[in-house]
C-alpha cells in the first residue's frame, strides 16, 4: 500500500481555481492514487502557459498566482518546494515574465531565490542554500506623520 501523500497544495489549489478543475479530474483520471502535488502542480504551470497564450482570462491567472502565495505559505506542504520546482521552473521564460507583476511577496522571493541559485531540491526536500530563516514580506521604510 502506497503511503499517503500531504494533498495541503492541491486543496489549496482546487479550493481557490475552480477553473482548473477539470484539469485536475483528468489528472486524477490519468494518475489514479499515483497523483501527486508535484504533477498538480506541473499541469498548472501549462494551464497558466496556455492561459497567456491566449491573452485572455486575466482573472484566472490572478487567481493561479494568488493560490501559489497561499501555498508556498502553507506549513509543513512543502510549498516553497511545490512553487519553485513544480510550477515557476517548468514556466515558459514568457510565462515567467508575464505573470511577474502577479506575484506576491513569498513567491516572488522564492522566485528571485531559484534564479539566483539560492534555493535547491535535495532528496525531495528544500532547502535555501543562504539561511534556513523562513521568508519574511518585504516591508518598506516607515511612514512618518
Amino acid at each position: 500500500m502506497r503511503p499517503p501523500i500531504d494533498d495541503r497544495a492541491v486543496c489549496i489549489l482546487r479550493e481557490n481555481v475552480p477553473e482548473f478543475e477539470s484539469h485536475y479530474l483528468d489528472l486524477l483520471d490519468l494518475y489514479d492514487e499515483d497523483l501527486t502535488p508535484q504533477v498538480v502542480f506541473n499541469e498548472l504551470a501549462d494551464f497558466v502557459s496556455e492561459l497567456l497564450q491566449r491573452g485572455d482570462n486575466e482573472e484566472t491567472i490572478e487567481r493561479c498566482v494568488a493560490a501559489l502565495e497561499l501555498v508556498a505559505l502553507e506549513p509543513g506542504a512543502d510549498g516553497t518546494g511545490i512553487v519553485a520546482f513544480c510550477f515557476l521552473d517548468q514556466l515558459p521564460s514568457f510565462a515567467l515574465d508575464a505573470i511577474r507583476s502577479y506575484l506576491g511577496p513569498v513567491t516572488e522571493t522564492i522566485l528571485e531565490l531559484v534564479e539566483q541559485d539560492l534555493l535547491c531540491e535535495d532528496d525531495g526536500e528544500t532547502a535555501l542554500l543562504v539561511s534556513d530563516r523562513p521568508f519574511h514580506a518585504r516591508m518598506g521604510a516607515p511612514v512618518e506623520d
